[in-house]
């Protein structure tokens, strides 16, 4: 069919060749579970394919790059593949046909999307869905396709199954088939999903290779598309984001364990001196309060003398004098008593203490 127009697709993908990477964007084909729920396997009348059309109201997410947004319709499986690999067909091909979505207008220089997968055949496939698919189409009679050409799948069908967690190869190309026209984004992979077979009543398609073409612009993933398989994937595209993790060494911030920083060592002595000064200071309040204690007694003894004298005069005792904070009693002459020199002690500790305290602090909190 390729030879009767001018198809651009498909064509052979061959891995062992340099191949320019994808460096922008991302590939989201998160296909809903229920797709092909209750979906019926077909077989074209010339036998050349299967085909499943998909439920027109799914929930299927497929964003291709700056293509846009895709609808999947239908998915075509041929044997032998349509796309070669290193110059061979494998046993079969899936081909999951997209429309451009109608509420994206940055896709409407393309026809559609065709996601690409190559099929192995064995009698211990992996594939359940694939191989649940190939079960039925063998049990459709070629001799009856004009009357029942279709079969129902038995199984439910998750297309998410049937993706390859593996790279893939995007190109733009026509249509592989019919007409072979349009402009089509593929994404084809090389890895293989492997069914239980054989495909029976099948005939091969005739359609060729053809040569790249200057738009085919082949280019290779680095990784595998976006799906929405059960391994905890949400069909969002992914982010990934590299914390470089730095040594202690080269933090200049850090303290090396087991050893004191220049911080500490400033902040134990600042802690030092300001305790020596708070010393300092309880020794001032100590020498001002013996001070004025001696001088309310010089004060006391004075004025008992003065009254003593003018009650002599006066023929009179003398009043008691007036009670005083620093008053002795008479057995001490002159010297404080044990309860005065506590007190003068613990307002000179506490004030020790708060110096000391406070200078420390406002260090600590200023190397912190």
């Amino acid at each position: 069919m390729s030879s009767s127009c001018n198809a651009t697709a498909p064509i052979d993908i061959s891995t062992n060749a340099s191949t320019n990477p994808i460096k922008v964007g991302s590939f989201i084909c998160s296909y809903d579970p229920d797709l092909c729920t209750g979906a019926a396997v077909s077989m074209s009348e010339d036998r050349v394919y299967l085909t499943i059309k998909c439920n027109s109201s799914n929930d299927s997410k497929v964003v291709f790059y700056g293509g846009g947004s895709f609808i999947p319709t239908e998915i075509r499986i041929y044997a032998p593949s349509l796309h070669t690999y290193n110059g061979s067909h494998t046993d079969a091909e899936m081909l999951i046909v997209h429309s451009p979505g109608s509420s994206n207008s940055s896709n409407s220089g393309s026809s559609g999307l065709i996601v690409s997968v190559p099929i192995s055949i064995s009698s211990n496939g992996t594939s359940t869905d694939m191989s649940a698919i190939l079960q039925a189409a063998n049990t459709i009679n070629p001799g009856t396709l004009s009357v029942n050409s279709s079969a129902p799948i038995n199984e439910d069908i998750n297309v998410n199954d049937l993706i390859p967690a593996k790279p893939y190869y995007v190109y733009y190309g026509t249509l592989p088939y019919d007409s072979c026209g349009g402009n089509y984004y593929y994404a084809v992979f090389t890895d293989t999903i492997s069914a239980v077979g054989p495909i029976s009543n099948m005939v091969a398609s005739g359609i060729a290779t053809v040569p790249m073409a200057s738009k085919t612009n082949l280019q290779k993933s680095n990784g595998p598309p976006t799906t929405g398989s059960g391994d905890g994937d949400d069909g969002q595209a992914e982010e990934y984001v590299l914390y470089q993790v730095v040594d202690d060494e080269s933090c200049p911030d850090a303290k090396p364990k087991g050893k004191s920083t220049a911080a500490d060592d400033s902040t134990g002595k600042s802690f030092g001196i300001n305790a020596i000064f708070g010393i300092v200071i309880a020794a001032l309040i100590v020498g001002v309060a013996y001070l004025f204690w001696n001088w309310n007694v010089v004060k006391t003894a004075a004025a008992t003398t003065v009254a003593a004298a003018s009650a002599a005069v006066a023929g009179s005792s003398a009043p008691a004098p007036p009670p005083s904070l620093f008053a002795s009693n008479s057995n001490n002459s002159g010297n404080m008593s044990t309860g005065q020199l506590i007190f003068v002690l613990m307002i000179s500790i506490i004030g020790c203490i708060f110096v000391a305290y406070v200078g420390g602090t406002s260090v600590y909190r200023a190397n912190k």
